[in-house]
C-alpha cells in the first residue's frame, strides 16, 4: 500500500456535526433552568431535571 501525498493547498474537508438547544416539548421555549444534575452516570452521559418559563418540568439527557 502506498501513501500519497496531497498538494499543499488540498484540505481535507470535515464533516460538521450540529447540536441544537434542548426545548420544551409544550411551548418550545429554551429559557431553561436546571433544578438537578447527574453529572456522569458511568458512561459520559448526564442527566438533568429542568424548569421551563412556562412551568413545566422535564429531563434532559446528554449523551
Amino acid at each position: 500500500m502506498t501513501i500519497q501525498e496531497k498538494p499543499a493547498g488540498c484540505r481535507r474537508r470535515l464533516t460538521t456535526v450540529t447540536v441544537e438547544r434542548p426545548r420544551c416539548p409544550a411551548c418550545g421555549g429554551v429559557k431553561l433552568r436546571k433544578y438537578r444534575t447527574l453529572a456522569d452516570q458511568g458512561d459520559g452521559s448526564a442527566l438533568w431535571w429542568v424548569r421551563c418559563q412556562c412551568g413545566r418540568r422535564f429531563r434532559v439527557l446528554l449523551e
